[in-house]
């Protein structure tokens, strides 16, 4: 495999793996956040907020990137059309078709987190949906583990 090729199919798996570190990080929030108090708490919560709002746009990036790295990696190893190339075959189907099932639960999820922090706003009682909310990160990142793994798999058998 020449040089270009192995950085077009590593760039996806190495930014994923940034991006899943700082997905657990924000995960941890769960722990950090029960020994703040006051100033420091609100601090926090605006933080997690914030970086909520960015992990979602990057978990977009990623799999629309993985779908871009793919196709091009296709494109110049295989000889594969542009719409052909833009769908995943074999082993790496299953691995893109979790990457999409991915962006729908973390759309849920960050809906979720949208809502506490909306009935927290206005009021109104909100533990249920930071509990929905915190079981749901939970879930999410049981099956980002495994997608990462099919995703491993999948590269080992491309690299071999």
């Amino acid at each position: 495999m020449d040089a270009t090729n192995l950085v077009i199919i590593l760039l996806h798996p190495l930014a994923a793996l940034g991006v899943i570190g700082w997905m657990i990080r924000q995960h941890r929030w769960r722990q950090r956040g029960l020994l703040l108090k006051g100033d420091e708490r609100r601090a926090a919560v605006h933080s997690h907020e914030r970086d909520g709002e960015r992990l979602y746009i990057l978990a977009w990036i990623i799999v629309a990137g993985g779908f871009i790295a793919n196709s091009l990696f296709r494109i110049r190893t295989e000889g594969a059309t542009l719409p052909s190339a833009l769908m995943p075959s074999g082993a790496g189907g299953l691995h893109a078709g979790g990457g999409i099932i991915g962006l729908i639960l973390i759309t849920i999820l960050w809906r979720k987190g949208r809502k506490a922090r909306d009935l927290r706003n206005a009021g109104e009682s909100w533990a249920a949906e930071k509990q929905r909310h915190g079981r749901a990160s939970d879930a999410i990142l049981v099956l980002i583990g495994l997608h990462a793994f099919l995703g491993f798999l999948w590269l080992m058998q491309l690299l071999s």
